[in-house]
């Protein structure tokens, strides 16, 4: 990779190439000590780094220019995430959406357990929003109060909870 460094930074990467080399004679010709050791790591540390000393200080005028950039990712990420959300949340067929609810009064009324109507409660019990006193099969074909035979989880609670306010936000903005 090939980068254009400016010419204050090769001169002081030439004086403190010719620092490092007075002090490698000093340190061969026997004048060695802990503090010619420690003066040539840190010349070197130097030497490393002054040619990334640019990026660091764009990276450092640049910062409000990278919160912008992530602050718009978060913002594009939750809106994302909200329209999932309330995909999920739309895609029950409205006729399930409304045994969910029936269920969930206490009093779903009179019932004929027809084909569809049990595929529903299979289906709402698979999937965590209600839980079956008896087992779905011997729920009595005919009866007053399909609740007395099944009840909904907090689960099924929570998902009324939310389709019901997706719903009114929905109607919000149609208005």
């Amino acid at each position: 990779m090939t980068q254009e460094y400016s010419t204050k930074w090769w001169a002081a990467f030439s004086c403190l190439a010719f620092i490092e080399g007075i002090l490698l004679v000093m340190l061969f010709s026997g004048r060695g000590s802990v503090l010619i050791i420690a003066a040539l790591i840190f010349i070197a540390l130097l030497m490393f780094f002054i040619p990334r000393a640019d990026d660091v200080i764009a990276l450092t005028f640049d910062r409000d220019k990278i919160d912008n950039k992530i602050n718009s990712l978060n913002k594009k990420l939750s809106t994302t995430k909200s329209r999932v959300d309330k995909l999920f949340i739309l895609t029950m067929p409205e006729s399930m959406y409304k045994t969910l609810q029936k269920i969930n009064s206490g009093s779903y009324g009179n019932y004929d357990l027809s084909a569809k109507l049990e595929r529903e409660l299979y289906f709402l019990r698979d999937i965590g929003y209600i839980d079956d006193i008896e087992e779905i099969r011997d729920i009595p074909y005919k009866g007053n109060n399909l609740s007395n035979y099944v009840k909904i989880t907090s689960a099924g609670k929570q998902f009324i909870e939310l389709r019901k306010s997706i719903e009114e936000e929905n109607s919000k903005k149609k208005d």
